[in-house]
């Protein structure tokens, strides 16, 4: 009885060892958490008002996004991702993450470029409606700038299917979770910024007088409440714009943030 006592109980401790092991998981850090949340309220948020798709919604859908960018910066910066990255610099997961910021900072630019001319636009609009002058022009440049902004968000997608493509069983608990959420931070990007230019598209037509008219519609006053025929207020759009365009250069200061934390990484 003794011998078999003695054969049996060893196998207690690796028993114990084996369960103890799958017993604890590894945390997430509160950045990680904290990213998740406003994954969550973004995506809560794009669910709710999309089919209510116009300036105002795009507003809000930018300023959280804005949000987002801060918090996935925030959790880039961890000593502990830094040092993840690190060990992980030689096979050019930094470099990805480095064309995938730089994709969105392009894109970034391009979009406060289109809001920049619409604010000068709409200004434009508002003075001819003033002085009841015809035959509103529209300056050919708006529409390069939103080929371009779309050129940016065909890039940001490319990039996107990049970082889809890294296999998340490769890294660790915390690296898996960042690239888990760079992702839903690209996929809502190309929504959000694919959604303002669609709203803004009217403003980079050519200049046929029916598209103007339309334009003068939405930012004139209506003599009547319609729900048909779609209005806001030129002060309402102009501070919409505004907004957009100020949330578009915090976005672009955190991600040149971002890319200086993934440069040093790279040169260590």
């Amino acid at each position: 009885m003794k011998m078999v006592s003695l054969v049996s109980s060893p196998s207690l401790p690796t028993n114990v060892r084996h369960v103890r092991s799958i017993s604890l998981p590894s945390r997430s850090h509160p950045c990680n958490l904290q990213v998740e949340e406003e994954l969550a309220q973004l995506k809560s948020w794009e669910a709710s008002s999309s089919s209510t798709a116009n300036v105002e919604t795009a507003c809000g859908s930018i300023v959280r996004l804005k949000r987002l960018y801060t918090s996935v910066n925030d959790l880039i910066s961890l000593p502990q991702t830094q040092q993840a990255l690190l060990h992980r610099k030689d096979d050019k997961l930094v470099d990805e993450l480095l064309d995938l910021s730089m994709s969105l900072l392009d894109l970034c630019g391009s979009i406060k470029d289109v809001m920049e001319q619409v604010s000068e636009q709409t200004r434009n609009i508002e003075s001819a409606l003033r002085r009841r002058k015809e035959g509103l022009k529209s300056d050919s440049s708006s529409l390069w700038k939103m080929k371009d902004a779309k050129r940016a968000i065909l890039a940001l997608k490319k990039m996107n299917n990049k970082i889809e493509g890294i296999a998340l069983l490769d890294l660790d608990h915390h690296l898996s979770s960042l690239i888990r959420s760079l992702r839903d931070t690209c996929a809502l990007s190309i929504s959000i910024f694919g959604s303002l230019i669609s709203s803004m598209s009217i403003f980079g037509s050519k200049p046929k007088s029916t598209n103007w008219t339309i334009v003068s519609n939405l930012i004139r006053k209506p003599k009547k409440a319609s729900v048909d025929q779609p209005h806001i207020s030129n002060e309402a759009l102009e501070s919409h714009t505004e907004v957009i365009e100020e949330s578009l250069e915090c976005m672009s200061r955190t991600l040149i943030k971002e890319r200086v934390s993934l440069l040093n990484i790279r040169s260590q």
